[in-house]
């Protein structure tokens, strides 16, 4: 929002899974349906969004030469056997889970970056980012710190799932 009144900067509300012609030198794609209780809700509309959301954006990257930067996430990995996970590391997912719909089509729209930095010289980044908050998160999202800070919130005790080890 402090970009609003910078002449560099313009503010576009647009439906990802449509495509968009614009003339741009950067993509940051955040656009992603990342709240466990909205992507179990709707699985396929999850899939749609990032799949063919991220088709459309790398797609517009190629067209005009621009660079791509995904947002992804730390369920790429989901239930992790390597503890810190290395860039290296390929995860431990269960395909046909209740969250597969998230995890999957994560890894997807990673190969599919990849692949157009492959195959049309896209130059493409990829960030990974864990457990994220601000001050415009919603406190009922299922997620890890969401679900820590509601807690807190309402006085509850803290719940630390596992052995209590730091570890993600």
């Amino acid at each position: 929002i402090h970009h609003f009144g910078n002449p560099r900067f313009e503010m576009i509300r647009h439906e990802v899974v449509k495509p968009l012609l614009l003339e741009v030198d950067l993509i940051y794609h955040l656009a992603c349906p990342a709240s466990p209780v909205d992507y179990k809700f709707n699985p396929v509309k999850t899939i749609k969004t990032n799949v063919v959301g991220t088709l459309n954006m790398l797609g517009l990257a190629k067209r005009v030469g621009a660079k791509f930067l995904l947002t992804s996430t730390s369920e790429v990995y989901r239930d992790p056997l390597q503890h810190p996970q290395v860039e290296t590391y390929w995860g431990n997912v269960n395909p046909i889970g209740v969250c597969s719909c998230y995890n999957e089509d994560m890894r997807t729209v990673e190969t599919l970056a990849m692949d157009y930095h492959r195959g049309a010289n896209v130059e493409v980044g990829i960030a990974r980012i864990f457990n994220t908050y601000g001050p415009r998160m919603c406190i009922d999202d299922g997620r890890f710190v969401s679900n820590f800070f509601a807690q807190g919130l309402r006085r509850e005790p803290l719940i630390v799932y596992g052995d209590g080890f730091p570890r993600r």
